[in-house]
């Protein structure tokens, strides 16, 4: 483990540096994500990132060490995800939180954005004295690859579909968490937003998300979208009727409902902190 993050002002000291960092080098994130997506009409969206933080320094801060109770990071993780940089950078900050060490598996996109960004990060931790191994990336063909050194890492944390997953660990036999990446569902009942029904389709197919659409009767679509378990998930509505917005909105069961907006921009991930720490209960 890593002493130095026995406290939060610590980490909040090297957070803010790797803020720093970011902005001074804004235009070197824009040329790598230009890079990556060159084939693409898609803008980065840099104040994400400075969401990241902003929203991280704000969290609970979990580890804890005392005669009592010892809460501590798990160790060395290997992220396995869809190469989604906000996805990983929120990973990064997640495993300073946490007392952890990361290391990015890098398969066959965003490859020049996501080295940019934890090179950054890697410059920061360097400065300040902090172990080179704290946040690492490998690149792969494929992250089966990662299966034959998987006893280099403490747990393998894996972002993406479960089927997937489950297959993966199959021959995976040290500890694993999964996360979804989620789904958008969508009600329209008008061929006039075809325009942002398009952006949202293509920004989640970038970014591996899956699209619920409804645009038929609006109570069936509100009974399948509550079936759906959506209390986390994000929620949109494309309609001029006012009685309708006004249902969807009352009986509608998600976290974030957006109204005639493409709200792309504000999907955001977010680790469960509790999912990178141990507890041990300690009776004298």
């Amino acid at each position: 483990m890593n002493n130095y993050y026995f406290k939060k002002d610590r980490v909040d000291k090297i957070v803010e540096l790797i803020k720093k960092e970011l902005l001074e080098n804004k235009s070197t994130i824009q040329k790598a994500f230009e890079l990556d997506y060159k084939e693409w009409e898609y803008e980065l969206n840099f104040e994400k990132f400075i969401d990241i933080i902003d929203s991280m320094k704000n969290k609970e801060y979990l580890p804890k060490f005392s005669k009592e109770e010892i809460i501590d990071g798990i160790g060395k993780i290997a992220l396995l995800c869809n190469q989604n940089p906000y996805l990983i950078f929120n990973f990064i900050l997640s495993a300073l939180y946490t007392n952890n060490k990361v290391e990015v598996v890098l398969e066959n996109k965003m490859i020049a954005t996501n080295k940019v960004i934890t090179e950054l990060v890697r410059k920061v931790l360097s400065l300040q004295k902090i172990d080179d191994d704290t946040v690492t990336y490998v690149e792969v063909v494929n992250k089966e690859e990662i299966i034959s050194s998987q006893e280099n890492y403490d747990m393998i944390y894996y972002f993406g579909n479960k089927s997937s997953y489950l297959n993966f660990t199959k021959r995976i036999h040290v500890d694993s968490k999964f996360e979804e990446f989620g789904e958008i569902n969508l009600y329209s009942d008008s061929t006039q937003f075809k325009e942002q029904i398009v952006e949202i389709d293509k920004w989640a197919y970038l970014n591996e998300i899956k699209v619920n659409i409804f645009n038929k009767d609006i109570n069936e679509a509100i009974e399948r979208i509550n079936k759906l378990n959506s209390i986390n998930k994000m929620t949109i509505i494309f309609s001029k009727d006012l009685d309708k917005v006004t249902k969807f909105v009352k009986e509608v069961k998600s976290e974030f409902i957006f109204v005639n907006i493409n709200s792309t921009n504000n999907y955001r991930y977010e680790t469960n902190l509790n999912n990178l720490v141990y507890k041990k209960i300690i009776k004298w």
